[in-house]
């Protein structure tokens, strides 16, 4: 080394800034999608257990309800039964602008439930 030397020179700094600067632009936007994507998978994985919650009741008791709103976790859920020839189907809806309603169908029994 130089024995005068008193620091880095401006172009090794500008140099090392600017790599710094372009790594944080790079993961910054994938870091907040993530993030995003994160929530939206907890409302989703939610959902389906409201899902499954509502078609056990329809199974054990055959009472289904026609539209049921529901809060968990600071996020409001429908349920929303419809007959669709031999089958039920069943659709969950978390209130967001987002996320579209998921349904499933299942075969309408009479003769399953407990007595």
């Amino acid at each position: 080394m130089w024995k005068e030397n008193k620091g880095f020179s401006t172009i090794e700094t500008v140099s090392a800034l600017s790599t710094w600067v372009l790594i944080t632009v790079m993961i910054l936007p994938m870091w907040a999608r993530l993030i995003s994507d994160e929530k939206e998978t907890a409302i989703q994985e939610t959902g389906y257990q409201l899902l499954h919650e509502s078609i056990s009741t329809y199974m054990l008791s055959g009472e289904y309800g026609k539209s049921e709103t529901i809060k968990r976790l600071n996020q409001t859920y429908k349920v929303r039964w419809e007959e669709d020839g031999d089958n039920q189907k069943v659709c969950m809806e978390a209130v967001s602008p987002k996320d579209e309603p998921f349904c499933l169908s299942i075969l309408r029994t009479d003769w399953l439930y407990p007595s």
